[in-house]
């Protein structure tokens, strides 16, 4: 009797040894992260996700939302990511064959216009909400552009600088929204006015240090050369500004798809989310119950207009052939 209890004893410590290793199995080896944000969130992010899975060896490959849609529809059916992060909506969209389903433990701290309800292929990062950098050493405020339709007037040649919406999601936001204020014609004055550069994070740099007055990106980043103890400072435009958020997911067929499963659970979190909520990065979080960041406008002062994520992916390649196209003319 006493030999029959002690191996039933020892056969629930086995047990418990074999799950547990099964536990620790899940949370090792590698991950590879395709990550739109900034290389300093990217960073944040990862060295905070690794002291809670140290033993999880994480890789980055940062680049623009174009860049990441490229290569994810060039690896097809052979990922080399695990994850995309902190891309557009209307970008997932465009790759959500592409995306696994799954579904996170805080996933009813999301509400349903910030994740995918379909199928659980993505949840909400932050809001991307575009604004006017301006660099008020520069430019003075009072003489500062106030809406979209002031950046086409001819005074700002050479003053504005923006990011190439072929490569870039924020840029491309931009375009969808300034052909819905004012058509192509407008997209034609913007062009002749504006330096157009490969990188979003190269409008906000420039702008910070002085070589333009004037550029779009998202207000975050704003505050971001703020921080740096740049004069800058963020212009909303008086039309309005669309209400868009950025997301993250799993890639479908990737490497490493229970540590993607891991990462995703954390990022989720109000922890996770209050990192990049906080100095220096400073963005409004998908999550509700994460503060706003100190500093920025509160969103009730901010006149919005609705963004159709799914009609922005829809005409993407369209809009982006029609823009190539103006931007090839000389005059």
């Amino acid at each position: 009797m006493n030999n029959l209890r002690l191996i039933k004893r020892w056969t629930v410590v086995f047990v418990l040894f074999l799950l547990l290793g099964a536990g620790l199995a899940q949370a090792e080896g590698g991950l590879v992260i395709y990550s739109a944000a900034s290389p300093e969130m990217t960073n944040d992010l990862i060295k905070a996700f690794n002291t809670k899975h140290p033993d999880i060896k994480v890789d980055t490959i940062r680049a623009g939302s174009g860049e990441l849609l490229t290569r994810i529809r060039a690896e097809g059916s052979r990922p080399q990511g695990d994850i995309i992060m902190a891309i557009a909506k209307e970008n997932l969209e465009i790759i959500r064959d592409f995306l696994q389903s799954y579904k996170v433990r805080e996933a009813a701290a999301f509400p349903d216009d910030v994740k995918d309800t379909k199928e659980n292929k993505y949840y909400g990062f932050s809001f991307n909400i575009q604004a006017f950098i301006i660099n008020t050493k520069v430019l003075p405020l009072s003489d500062a552009p106030k809406s979209w339709k002031e950046l086409g007037e001819k005074k700002w040649r050479g003053k504005i600088i923006l990011a190439n919406p072929a490569l870039s999601g924020s840029a491309y936001a931009q375009l969808f929204q300034m052909v819905g204020l004012y058509g192509w014609d407008f997209i034609n004055s913007i062009r002749r006015v504006s330096t157009f550069v490969p990188k979003s994070s190269l409008v906000y740099t420039f702008v910070g240090r002085g070589e333009f007055p004037i550029g779009v990106t998202g207000e975050g980043n704003v505050f971001t050369e703020i921080n740096r103890g740049h004069p800058v400072t963020a212009v909303y435009p008086s039309e309005g500004t669309g209400l868009r958020f950025d997301a993250s997911g799993i890639i479908k067929g990737g490497p490493n798809l229970n540590n993607a499963k891991i990462f995703m659970d954390w990022l989720t979190t109000k922890a996770a989310m209050s990192i990049v909520s906080k100095a220096p990065h400073f963005r409004r979080m998908a999550r509700p119950d994460v503060p706003p960041p100190p500093g920025l406008k509160p969103s009730s002062e901010i006149k919005f207009f609705s963004y159709d994520a799914i009609e922005a992916s829809k005409n993407r390649n369209a809009y982006l052939q029609k823009f190539g196209e103006i931007f090839a003319q000389r005059k």
